[in-house]
């Protein structure tokens, strides 16, 4: 074997493991499952449990510990990102519960853990996607409170700051099911 054609069998490898550990990184990235959730439960902050303060860098779309915008009212927090192929799939189911429920006492949210130098970015993928409610960046500490190990994600809070739905509550009824029975326990 020549030396030439060793550089060239290395080449190739290096670059077939380097594919590998790329498309590897991706799918962890995108929670190895997509849209999909796993039979398992994830360590989820969990149905009952009290919900952690929203809290972010900064905020895009308003901020929403301003003029009493969260009292009394059930609260959708999404957590997303700018890169995540399924956030953005969601997105458009997001907007419509939001039209549906935005004049019944809910309150959308979103959290992402991109920083304030993606600020461009934020904003062009919530311009893109036709979200239009209050958005935080920067939002690790409590992507972290909410145990929030995949993107998206979805938590229902009840008025009581207790969480009511959560995207383990997915197998048993639906996001909208979950808001419609946290409205429920208001009346």
């Amino acid at each position: 074997m020549t030396n030439q054609s060793m550089k060239k069998d290395f080449a190739i490898a290096l670059v077939l493991v380097l594919a590998g550990m790329i498309l590897f990184t991706a799918w962890l990235g995108y929670g190895l499952i997509g849209n999909q959730r796993p039979s398992q439960n994830l360590s989820l902050l969990n149905v009952g449990e009290t919900a952690p303060p929203l809290n972010a860098e900064g905020w895009v779309n308003g901020n929403p510990h301003q003029d009493q915008f969260l009292d009394g009212k059930v609260i959708v927090v999404d957590a997303w990102a700018t890169w995540c192929g399924p956030c953005r799939r969601a997105a458009p189911h997001m907007v419509e519960l939001y039209k549906k429920f935005k004049d019944d006492n809910v309150a959308f949210i979103g959290l992402t853990s991109d920083s304030e130098e993606q600020l461009p970015e934020i904003k062009e993928w919530l311009s893109a996607t036709g979200i239009t409610w209050p958005n935080g960046y920067g939002a690790y500490d409590s992507l972290n409170a909410f145990k929030a190990e995949f993107i998206p994600q979805v938590w229902v809070i009840g008025m009581d700051g207790k969480i009511v739905w959560n995207e383990d509550s997915r197998s048993a009824e639906s996001l909208e099911d979950g808001i419609q029975r946290a409205l429920n326990q208001i009346k």
